[in-house]
């Protein structure tokens, strides 16, 4: 055992799996690949969400988080917690999202 490792390091493979941020970074890869859209994947304060943009419309951005309920991850709006789809549905969601996005502010 080093001073500068914990007792057990040499043992662990790496960091703990987070599902959450796997899920999120499979949603940019997918707005980053999506006709139309753009967007940054953010942390901030220990939260992490994805902020999505659409190209040649309104300046209007959406939040999207990813959240564990009723035995599974959902992608969800951040502003107020609504599914969006299953976090293993990154099709379905960028359609959501897009369609979101494209509606009229009002």
């Amino acid at each position: 055992m080093s001073f500068d490792k914990g007792r057990h390091a040499a043992t662990m493979d790496g960091p703990p799996r987070n599902d959450r941020r796997e899920y999120l970074s499979e949603l940019h890869e997918g707005v980053e690949a999506y006709r139309g859209l753009a967007g940054g994947l953010i942390e901030r304060r220990g939260v992490t969400w994805v902020s999505v943009v659409r190209y040649g419309g309104p300046r209007r951005t959406a939040e999207i988080g990813c959240d564990f309920r009723d035995g599974g991850w959902w992608f969800c709006w951040a502003a107020d917690g609504r599914i969006i789809a299953p976090a293993c549905d990154i099709i379905g969601a960028l359609d959501t999202i897009a369609r979101e996005l494209a509606a009229v502010a009002l």
